[in-house]
């Protein structure tokens, strides 16, 4: 289980979270802003995409004395396959994936617009 747009995988309780919503290895996440930014989109094209699960990662932030801290931070994530879903169910793909390509073999994920075809 890893972020598709930064590569990495997800550890600890971040695993436990997505086994226990019951997604498998392999599957593919992430937040809404990195999907959109990911598949070059203004965000409309993702419209009714739902969150799967919410993840945590541990972040730094000083108090007010100054001094540093460990606090969580909670983000949501989507599944890449549902994320493609909704943008077909919106008639916008991005070519790569229309093709049968990905972004690692070919092309920059440029927008296709299904209405237009």
């Amino acid at each position: 289980m890893n972020n598709f747009t930064t590569n990495v995988e997800y550890t600890g309780c971040n695993i436990t979270t997505l086994l226990e919503a019951g997604f498998n290895e392999g599957d593919e996440f992430a937040t809404f802003n990195q999907a959109r930014k990911f598949f070059h989109l203004n965000g409309k094209e993702l419209k009714g995409a739902k969150a799967v699960a919410k993840l945590m990662t541990i972040v730094i932030k000083k108090d007010k004395e100054g001094k540093e801290k460990k606090v969580p931070k909670y983000f949501s994530v989507f599944e890449k396959k549902e994320l493609l879903n909704v943008m077909i169910t919106n008639n916008f793909l991005p070519t790569d994936f229309h093709m049968g390509l990905t972004k690692d073999t070919l092309g920059d994920c440029s927008p296709l617009n299904l209405n237009k075809i």
